[in-house]
């Protein structure tokens, strides 16, 4: 029910006037409220919000399986085009995001946390101080050291 005494205008018409196509990629760019994520917003008149690309899946396609996500093959989490979605589980959503390269995780010298270079971790493996020697001078912890020298960090070298 209708928390003011407006008539509620239909999911389908507040969906189709919140979105820009953008030609060269075909996708629907969601231009109404979003979160941090970039994900659209649609709230009901009863307050309930639901993600945009959602509505757009079930609006053209049909229900959504419990339990399911709704997923972007164009990796745009504003794209509410109904033909760049596809359900899948999250397993599914996760490989999905391994196979396109979309991975956090970056070893080694591109992980910009990283103290150490390729070079230094190699010598730190041929060296054979103590870890408490290795450690004052490569400038990390003894603990690192010994992860390290038993090949637990830096595993890909």
């Amino acid at each position: 029910m209708a928390r003011t005494g407006r008539p509620e205008t239909p999911l389908y018409l507040r969906f189709l006037a919140k979105f820009r196509i953008d030609p060269p990629t075909q996708c629907w760019n969601w231009t109404g409220a979003a979160c941090r994520q970039g994900y659209g917003f649609l709230k009901r008149k009863d307050g309930v919000q639901l993600r945009a690309h959602r509505v757009a899946y079930e609006l053209y396609n049909g229900e959504i399986p419990p339990g399911w996500c709704v997923c972007h093959r164009c990796d745009n989490p504003r794209c509410v085009n109904p033909a760049h979605l596809f359900v899948g589980t999250y397993r599914d959503n996760a490989a999905d995001m391994v196979a396109k390269g979309r991975v956090a995780r970056r070893p080694g010298e591109r992980n910009p946390a990283a103290r150490l270079t390729a070079d230094q971790v190699r010598c730190i493996r041929s060296e054979t101080g103590s870890h408490a020697q290795l450690a004052r001078r490569f400038g990390v912890s003894p603990t690192q050291v010994g992860l390290i020298k038993r090949g637990k960090r830096w595993a890909h070298l």
